[in-house]
C-alpha cells in the first residue's frame, strides 16, 4: 500500500496507491462508561455500514485507569513490551474493526503522558505554581520528560509495527499534554518556579544578555543579577484595584521580564516537539502519516480553565494560554520530520445550532501546504448520547443541520474533519445513520470537485502579538476568537484565518479585506513586508484596536501612525471601546441600520482614536469626549479602516466587504462557507433565503442529490429551522 500526501484539484488529500481520496473517518469511543466493551464493538458496527476509509482509535482502545498508568512507561523504564496488559488485549480494537472491514485503516492515538510513578523521581522538574506547589505536570524545561516523551513515542510506535495488522496503519495522531497546550496556564499559572526552569531561566537570559548590566537596563532593575535572577511574578494575579490598572500595551521596560520569559517557553516547546516528531518519524515505516495536536493560534485569548471548569467563573483578567504554551513562530517547525499534519477539536463556545464550525488549530495555514494535512476532530456531542455539555445537539434536527454545516465547511476550507464518538454513544439513534450515509458519500466525491478560496475577508494573526502587551488572553478573546463567531463567519462572504507568517511566506491568496486583530508592533520590516503582500492594489485593510501601536521598544501613537497612516490622540487610561455609527452617507455605511453599535465592555488602553480620515463612527469615550472610534482613509496604493473597538457585527463586515469588490453570496446575517464548488447556509430563522453566484453554475442540491438549475446567479429556497442548505456548483 502506497500512501502519499499531495494536492489535487486545488486540494491536499491522501492518495493511496495512486488515488487521491477525501477520507471518510470515524473515531469510535476512547473512555467512559463501564460496559465500555460491548459500547465500543456496538458503535464500530454502525459505521462498518458506511464502508469508512479510516478508523481512529487508541491501543488499547479504552484509556484505562485515566491519567495514572501507560502501558508502556513506568518510572523511568520506557519499552516497547507492554506492561500490565496483554498483546490479546491491546490488539482487540484493531482486530476487531478489520475483521469487520478488512480495507480500512487505521490512525492510532496516543499520548506521551508520564505515569503518576514518575513524578516523584524528577520532582526538580515538575512544574511548581505561584501558590509554591508541585504539581503533577512536567516542566517546559524538563529535560527528562523532552527525552522520554520522545522514547515513550518510539516505543509505542514499535510496538504497534510490530502487530500482524501493522500493514493496515496509516499512521498516528500524537494528542500531547494537554492537546498542545501547557496545562498549568488552564488553572491561571504561566511562570513554573521549579528547579529545572529557574535554571533554563538564568542561562536563557545569560546568553542573551551576557552580564548584569545589559540585563539590568534591560528589564529595568538595578538590583538583577545573572547569577540570582529569579523567574517573574506574574503582575496579573495580584489584588484587583492593581491589575485594573494595569495597562495593556507596555513598553518594553515594562514587561521585558514577560517577554523574555514567553519567548524561551516558545524555545522549549520548539524542542519538545521536534523531540518527539524526530523520534517519532524513526521510529516508524516512512509511508506512515504523523499528526499532531497543536498550534491552536485561531484560539489566541482563550481561557481553558475558564470554560471547562465549574469549581470558579471565568476570568476577568487572565494569562493568555497559547503563547505561554510555546505556540508561537509554528511555521517554522512544518518541516520538521514526523510532522505530517495538524489535527484539533473544533471550537467548543459556538458550536452548537447556529453556531460555526471553527477549528481550534491553523487550519487554513496547514491547507496551504502541499504536502501537510489538517485533521479536525468533529466531536459533536448529541442528544443520544449520555454527556450532555459543550455544544449538545438536542435533536435530530438540530443533528443534522450541524453535521451538515460542519462538513460543508470542512470542504470549502480545504480540510478534513472525522466523526467521533469521544467518550460516548452519540450515533446510537438509527435515524441518524441515513444522514450519515448522505454525507460520507458527498465527501468521498469531493476529492474530485475543484477547490479555490474565493475572495472574501482574511484574518491576519500576529503570533507574537502578547509581546507588546501585558500578558492577558481577555482582549485577543474580543479581537479575535469573537470576531469570527459572532461578525466575520456571518456576513455573507467567505473568511479565513491566516498568520502572519503565512504571509511573508508568500501562501495567501488574494482576499477582498484583510483584517489585523493584533498587529501590535511595527518595525521596518513588517512594513515592508506588509507593503509588498497587502498595502497594494487599492485593497481595503482594517485595522484593529492598538494597531501598530508599539516599536518593539516603546508604547506610542507615532507608532500607530507608522503602520496605519492615520494620525491619532492618544489617552492613557483604560477604557471600554462602544463606537456607534454616526455618518451614513458614506458607501461602508450607507446600508447600515441607525442604531449600529458595536464593541465590548472590556477595559484597556491606552487608547487610540483617530484624528484624521473620515470618521464614520464616534467612541462612546471617556468623560463624554468627542472622539472618533472608526474612520477611513485613502492612500495611493491602499485603503483603510481603524476601528478603536471590537467585535464589529456582521452588518458592518459586509459592508466593508461589498465596498472592497468583493462579492455578496448572501445578505441575511446567517452562517456562510464557500469555495469555487460549493456553497452552504447554517440557520436559526425559518424564511426563503437567496444566495447571490459570482457567476453562471450547474447547481446541486447536496442533502438531496437534486439538480437545482442547470444554469443560474442565484438560488432561491426556504429553510426551515435549524437547517444547513448545501449546494453544489460547477461553472457553466
Amino acid at each position: 500500500m502506497k500512501i502519499e500526501v499531495k494536492p489535487y484539484r486545488g486540494r491536499t488529500l491522501v492518495w493511496i496507491d495512486g488515488q487521491p481520496r477525501n477520507l471518510t473517518m470515524y473515531s469510535p469511543p476512547a473512555m467512559g462508561r463501564v460496559d465500555f466493551a460491548p459500547v465500543w464493538r456496538g458503535c464500530v458496527d454502525r459505521f462498518v455500514r458506511h464502508d469508512m476509509d479510516v478508523y481512529l482509535m487508541s491501543v488499547p482502545q479504552q484509556w484505562e485507569k485515566k491519567f495514572t498508568l501507560n502501558p508502556f512507561w513506568a518510572g523511568d523504564t520506557i519499552t516497547s513490551d507492554p506492561m500490565y496488559i496483554g498483546s490479546t488485549k491491546l490488539d482487540e480494537g484493531p482486530e476487531y474493526v478489520l475483521a469487520k472491514d478488512p480495507e480500512a485503516l487505521l490512525l492510532l492515538r496516543y499520548v506521551p503522558r508520564p505515569p503518576q510513578d514518575w513524578y516523584p523521581l524528577h520532582q526538580d522538574e515538575c512544574v511548581v505554581g505561584a501558590d509554591g506547589k508541585r504539581e503533577n505536570y512536567p516542566s517546559l524545561a524538563s529535560p527528562s520528560y523532552r527525552r522520554q516523551a520522545g522514547e515513550l513515542c518510539a516505543a509505542y510506535i514499535h510496538y504497534c509495527e510490530s502487530r500482524p495488522w501493522a500493514e493496515r496503519l496509516l499512521g498516528y495522531i500524537n494528542y500531547h499534554l494537554c492537546e498542545g497546550t501547557h496545562g498549568p496556564l488552564s488553572g491561571g499559572w504561566l511562570y513554573d518556579y521549579s528547579p529545572a526552569m529557574t535554571a533554563r531561566w538564568r542561562q536563557y537570559l545569560c546568553d542573551k544578555y551576557g552580564d548584569d548590566s545589559t540585563l539590568r537596563e534591560a528589564h529595568g532593575d538595578p538590583n538583577l543579577s545573572l547569577e540570582t535572577v529569579e523567574v517573574p511574578r506574574d503582575p496579573l494575579l495580584g489584588p484587583l484595584r492593581e491589575v485594573a490598572a494595569i495597562p495593556y500595551w507596555q513598553d518594553a521596560v515594562a514587561n521585558q521580564a514577560r517577554r523574555d520569559y514567553l519567548l524561551l517557553t516558545r524555545d522549549l516547546y520548539h524542542d519538545l516537539l521536534r523531540a518527539i516528531c524526530i523520534a517519532s518519524h524513526a521510529a516508524s515505516p516512512a509511508e506512515r502519516l504523523h499528526i499532531h495536536d497543536t498550534f491552536k493560534l485561531p484560539m489566541q485569548g482563550w481561557s481553558n480553565h475558564g470554560f471547562f471548569s465549574m469549581d470558579q467563573p471565568w476570568p476577568i483578567i487572565y494569562a493568555e494560554n497559547l503563547s505561554g504554551s510555546g505556540n508561537m513562530d509554528v511555521l517554522d517547525l512544518l518541516d520538521t520530520p514526523g510532522l505530517d499534519g495538524v489535527c484539533t477539536p473544533y471550537d467548543y463556545q459556538v458550536r452548537g445550532a447556529g453556531g460555526v464550525f471553527e477549528p481550534e488549530g491553523i487550519a487554513d495555514s496547514v491547507s496551504l501546504l502541499p504536502n501537510k494535512l489538517f485533521l479536525v476532530e468533529q466531536d459533536i456531542r448529541t442528544y443520544a448520547g449520555d454527556v450532555h455539555n459543550c455544544g449538545m445537539m438536542r435533536d435530530l434536527n438540530e443533528f443534522e443541520a450541524v453535521t451538515w454545516r460542519d462538513l460543508a465547511t470542512s470542504i470549502t476550507r480545504g480540510f478534513m474533519n472525522y466523526l467521533t464518538d469521544h467518550n460516548a454513544d452519540y450515533y446510537c439513534d438509527p435515524a441518524m445513520h441515513p444522514i450519515v450515509e448522505r454525507q460520507m458519500r458527498v465527501l468521498s466525491a469531493s476529492a474530485q470537485w475543484p477547490h479555490a478560496t474565493v475572495p472574501g475577508i482574511a484574518m491576519i494573526l500576529d503570533e507574537q502579538a502578547i509581546l507588546e502587551t501585558s500578558g492577558s488572553g481577555h482582549i485577543l478573546n474580543e479581537a479575535v476568537m469573537w470576531e469570527e463567531k459572532i461578525g466575520i463567519s456571518r456576513c455573507g462572504v467567505p473568511y479565513r484565518i491566516y498568520l502572519l507568517d503565512d504571509l511573508r511566506a508568500g501562501h495567501v491568496p488574494d482576499h477582498a479585506v484583510y483584517y489585523f486583530p493584533n498587529l501590535y508592533r511595527v518595525d521596518e520590516a513588517r512594513l515592508e513586508l506588509l507593503r509588498r503582500t497587502v498595502l497594494r492594489d487599492g485593497r481595503l485593510v482594517v485595522w484593529g484596536p492598538g494597531s501598530g501601536i508599539s516599536d518593539g521598544r516603546t508604547i506610542a501613537a507615532e507608532h500607530a501612525t507608522r503602520l496605519t497612516g492615520f494620525q491619532f490622540s492618544f489617552q492613557t487610561a483604560n477604557y471600554p471601546r462602544r463606537v456607534q455609527i454616526s455618518d451614513f452617507t458614506h458607501p461602508i455605511t450607507s446600508d447600515l441600520q441607525a442604531d449600529t453599535i458595536y464593541g465590548s465592555p472590556i477595559a484597556y488602553g491606552p487608547i487610540l482614536y483617530p484624528t484624521d480620515g473620515i470618521p464614520l463612527g464616534w467612541a462612546w469615550s471617556k468623560f463624554g469626549g468627542d472622539d472618533v472610534g472608526l474612520a477611513y482613509r485613502e492612500s495611493d496604493s491602499y485603503r483603510a479602516v481603524f476601528t478603536t473597538a471590537a467585535p464589529l457585527p456582521a452588518c458592518l463586515w459586509r459592508s466593508l466587504a461589498r465596498f472592497a469588490g468583493a462579492h455578496i453570496w448572501c445578505e441575511s446575517n446567517d452562517v456562510l462557507m464557500a469555495d469555487s464548488s460549493l456553497v452552504a447556509l447554517h440557520t436559526l430563522k425559518a424564511e426563503t433565503k437567496l444566495l447571490a453566484l459570482p457567476g453562471d453554475y450547474r447547481v446541486t442540491d447536496l442533502l438531496t442529490g437534486q439538480k437545482i438549475a442547470d444554469r443560474t446567479r442565484e438560488i432561491s429556497f426556504t429553510m426551515h429551522a435549524p437547517a444547513t442548505a448545501v449546494f453544489q456548483l460547477e461553472q457553466v
